[in-house]
């Protein structure tokens, strides 16, 4: 037969277990809320009702979605403002430059500075290229595709949009054509410009603010400066075919693009510089909004530190008492059953 000694035993073995498994939940528990902050048990914490606590978390990620949306325009602002101070750079030396050169350099210093600004038209092509995690930042809403196709194939059209014209005047108002003409007419918009500017570019940054990115590489603001790199260009690949007599005048008509080029270009920064206001205005609003909300949270469904780790203690000084007693029992067992 079973002793009343050994049901005893059992008995109080297995209230053991149950306190050690309750105090190490207990512990668990008080162990996640210290970490987290957050009381494990939310709606006991709040009497069931989770209104307000939903409505918190809700607007936190909406927030968070719009910091990052913020975050990333902003970064593309500052990296278009960064390539159009390339472009500018270029530009606001040149064009004063193509001015006065024709009336003091001779014809092979003027040949070789047309030959020098293909090149730098060609290094330009590269900048409006620019991307950032293969997003092309100047391509429109078509961002996933470099908005400048090939140089070489845009030479050839100028090339082949000035043949049979001779004056200076007409080479460069074919070319102006060719850059202003509109989509499906053969011109600039689709034989080099890849982008797409009829679709979306808006970025929602904040709950009532939004920010369109509009400037492409086919915008008006850019386009007199890419006339006038296009006539110095074309005058290059043309070399010899053009005397000299004409290649002075393409300068002149080149210069007076890019001057306006130039102030296209500055009209273009300071959008970029508005909107990048804009966009800092909204991060910091989200960033307050954001503050209070958590503060707010943290009041309702907050474990405070103190008491947590008081409670933590008492927890494992408790646990240490039960494996004590534990191992102690344990010990008085094994002598009665050896005695």
């Amino acid at each position: 037969m079973t002793s009343f000694h050994s049901i005893g035993d059992l008995s109080r073995s297995y209230q053991l277990r149950l306190g050690q498994n309750g105090l190490r939940t207990k512990l668990d528990r008080l162990t996640q809320e210290m970490i987290s902050g957050v009381k494990s048990d939310i709606p006991k914490a709040l009497g069931g009702d989770l209104a307000g606590i939903s409505h918190i978390e809700s607007r936190l990620q909406l927030l968070t979605t719009f910091q990052q949306n913020a975050s990333e325009a902003q970064n593309r602002l500052t990296t278009m403002q960064a390539a159009l101070e390339q472009v500018y750079g270029v530009v606001d030396d040149l064009g004063p430059r193509l001015l006065s050169e024709p009336n003091i350099s001779g014809e092979h210093d003027l040949r070789a500075r047309a030959d020098s600004t293909k090149q730098d038209f060609r290094s330009m092509f590269s900048v409006l290229n620019t991307s950032i995690g293969g997003q092309y930042l100047f391509a429109g809403s078509r961002t996933d595709s470099a908005p400048l196709g090939s140089f070489d194939v845009m030479l050839a059209e100028l090339t082949s949009t000035v043949a049979g014209v001779t004056t200076a005047a007409d080479i460069a108002d074919r070319i102006d054509a060719w850059f202003d003409a509109p989509a499906g007419m053969g011109g600039f918009a689709d034989r080099i410009y890849q982008g797409d500017d009829n679709g979306s570019t808006r970025f929602s940054i904040s709950p009532d603010r939004q920010i369109d990115k509009s400037l492409t590489a086919n915008s008006t603001a850019l386009r007199d400066t890419l006339k006038g790199m296009a006539i110095i260009a074309y005058a290059s690949e043309a070399g010899a075919a053009i005397d000299t007599a004409t290649l002075r005048d393409l300068f002149s008509e080149a210069g007076t693009r890019l001057l306006k080029g130039a102030a296209g270009l500055i009209s273009a920064q300071a959008d970029l510089g508005r909107q990048q206001a804009i966009v800092t205005q909204a991060q910091t609003r989200n960033s307050a909004e954001t503050a209070a909300l958590s503060i707010a949270r943290t009041n309702l469904i907050g474990a405070d530190p103190f008491e947590t780790v008081t409670t933590l203690e008492e927890t494992e000084a408790k646990i240490q008492s039960l494996y004590a007693i534990t191992a102690r029992l344990s010990r008085l067992n094994l002598t009665d059953y050896l005695s």
